[in-house]
């Protein structure tokens, strides 16, 4: 289950919750005023993959600079 990042749409408060796919964020009640419905924020994320996709890449082509 992926967790998401929701507003809630009585009271506007961010808060998070573990959502299955198929799951609507409409039925999630707030944990601050327990009304239903929220809509899903957009989140940033960060990842290190294609920095060491690129270090490994560096290693194989000159070797020497990581001695």
């Amino acid at each position: 289950m992926p967790l998401y990042d929701l507003e809630c749409l009585n009271c506007r408060t961010v808060f998070e919750a573990f959502l299955k796919l198929t799951e609507k964020e409409e039925v999630v009640s707030c944990p601050h005023c327990g009304g239903k419905g929220a809509r899903k924020v957009p989140t940033r994320f960060q990842t290190n993959s294609w920095s060491r996709f690129l270090d490994d890449l560096e290693r194989r082509v000159s070797p020497e600079k990581f001695r």
